[in-house]
């Protein structure tokens, strides 16, 4: 499809389009907020912090273990529609029981982890689905607009959490989880599965899977997006109990997600844009500088107000980061056949740093206290970003 075409028909969404924005949205807030309230949770029943960051760490390990082999699946089924339904139902049952089984830990931890195994089908059946209906010329844009509404999609989450927790209790928030799930599983019946099998029937020839790591631009993102997510994925729940030891209310842990979630929607909506203007590799590396100055700040203040202020450079990070590197990946694996496949292992990189870097923030928390912790994953940070600028080449080839 000529870029022209694809600008032109993502200019006039589809039902299958309009279908893929709301199950990105309901999806955002099925995952968006739980992580912060299910910490504050935990603490509330008298959970210590390096067993919070155990329980935390559970569901990045299921979705770990299993984000690669999804990847994989997606490259092979038709029925994505029904697969992305199933496993957003899946998790929004785990999480729905999550307030019951909250005194149960031999019940809690396989709830958690069978929400990360639903939760690793999410991305690659988001992509693929993008990617089906945009193709190449159009995906960063499709990125763009998918992203923009599942940040909307945290937004709503967000205020709804807030609403929510001062005036029923945290514990309802994760009803309400249950049933955004159950909506995002609707959501999905609005794409047209016809145009899903033709384009997934066009990849007859797929590359082989070792093509992956034979290419240095896919090791170097995968190390890359690792290193941004062992220091990215526990800073939102460490500053969300960071709040709850200032003494914050519940409305202003919400704020932890509304604030950054704001920023994201302009972000995400742009990224795709200035990603096909300026390149891949210099609009994304804002993001990955974006994250460790983010960070290292933190670690400066004992004000849960300037904590949220913060929280805005959360917003511009991971607002490039979500749509730039599915497009990259895109790039890769263009005419390869492969693109799940590579979505997955990223999304396995990220998820190593989603089992490693809560782990490892309990452990800190617990026995060295909250500057340590902010400063030693402002460090991993920093790596990431230093990687990314070095070593990452373009992937954007010209049109």
């Amino acid at each position: 499809m000529a870029e022209g075409v694809a600008t032109a028909h993502l200019s006039r969404p589809s039902t299958s389009i309009i279908g893929l924005n709301a199950a990105n949205f309901f999806l955002a807030e099925v995952v968006g907020v739980v992580l912060p309230f299910l910490n504050a949770l935990l603490r509330e029943r008298g959970w210590r912090y390096d067993t919070i960051g155990v329980a935390t760490s559970t569901v990045g390990l299921g979705v770990f273990l299993f984000q690669t082999p999804a990847g994989m699946i997606v490259d092979r089924v038709r029925a994505r529609r029904l697969l992305l339904a199933l496993a957003s139902i899946v998790l929004g049952f785990c999480f729905g029981l999550i307030p019951i089984a909250a005194t149960f830990r031999a019940v809690i931890f396989p709830l958690l982890f069978v929400a990360g195994l639903s939760q690793a089908f999410f991305q690659p059946l988001l992509g693929a689905l993008a990617l089906a209906l945009a193709e190449h010329d159009g995906m960063s844009r499709m990125m763009g607009q998918n992203q923009a509404w599942n940040h909307a999609g945290n937004i709503a989450a967000a205020l709804g959490a807030m609403v929510l927790a001062t005036t029923f209790g945290i514990e309802s928030i994760f009803l309400a989880i249950l049933a955004a799930s159950l909506l995002a599983a609707t959501s999905t019946q609005l794409i047209q599965q016809k145009r899903m099998v033709a384009d997934a029937s066009a990849e007859a020839r797929p590359a082989s899977r070792g093509f992956v790591l034979r290419d240095r631009r896919a090791v170097l993102l995968l190390v890359s997006t690792a290193l941004f997510h062992l220091a990215n994925a526990p800073v939102m729940p460490m500053v969300a109990l960071d709040i709850k030891r200032l003494h914050g209310t519940d409305a202003q842990v919400a704020a932890v997600v509304l604030i950054a979630q704001t920023v994201m929607v302009p972000v995400a909506y742009l990224a795709g844009r200035l990603g096909d203007r300026f390149g891949r590799k210099p609009v994304t590396l804002v993001g990955f500088a974006a994250l460790p100055v983010r960070i290292f700040l933190y670690s400066l203040t004992d004000k849960p107000a300037v904590l949220l202020a913060l929280q805005s450079l959360d917003g511009i990070g991971a607002g490039l980061y979500g749509v730039l590197v599915p497009s990259m990946c895109a790039d890769i694996t263009e005419g390869k056949g492969r693109f799940n496949t590579l979505l997955g292992m990223v999304a396995t990189a990220q998820a190593l740093g989603g089992v490693l870097g809560p782990l490892g923030s309990g452990l800190v928390l617990q026995h060295l206290g909250f500057k340590a912790a902010f400063d030693t994953y402002a460090l991993v940070a920093l790596l990431g970003a230093v990687l990314f600028f070095w070593k990452m080449p373009e992937t954007r080839c010209p049109r």
